[in-house]
């Protein structure tokens, strides 16, 4: 499905260090549907931007690495304002982070947050609740770049 072409509005671009023979130039593309192709996973959590737990689903961000055949482990994401933050794949794989696109059963739309935002299950791991970690749950979440 990588090398598909979007049929509706881009919201994610993968770029890096992704497998060379891979057709698409160093840059992938994917639009809501090629999200909602992915496999799904829910993660209910509170974080410090809501009053209680929500129930987000999305593609793993590990998924999403798999699809594009991503090879790095520095993986910087921006959202649609620009802001960035680098990640180390090392340290918060385990937690298996989802991009979710939907928010207790509507998919959100960018004034809420989407059409992705970067999810750590905070309340199934207490030590993600440091600043260190929820910094890293980027929403309006727009281009991810993977470099070693």
């Amino acid at each position: 499905m990588a090398q598909a072409t979007p049929q509706g509005p881009v919201i994610l671009k993968v770029t890096g260090n992704l497998d060379p023979a891979d057709p698409a130039d160093g840059e992938v593309l994917f639009d809501m549907a090629m999200i909602q192709a992915l496999p799904q996973h829910e993660v209910v959590t509170s974080n410090p931007w809501v009053d209680k737990p929500h129930k987000y689903v999305g593609p793993k961000l590990a998924d999403v690495l798999t699809e594009v055949k991503a090879n790095g482990k520095s993986i910087t994401l921006t959202a649609l304002n620009s802001f960035q933050i680098r990640i180390n794949w090392d340290k918060v794989k385990q937690y298996d982070p989802i991009l979710a696109w939907q928010d207790d059963g509507m998919t959100m739309r960018v004034r809420d947050k989407g059409p992705l935002w970067f999810i750590l299950p905070l309340d199934q791991h207490p030590e993600l609740r440091r600043s260190e970690f929820t910094d890293m749950m980027i929403w309006q979440l727009s281009a991810i770049d993977i470099q070693q």
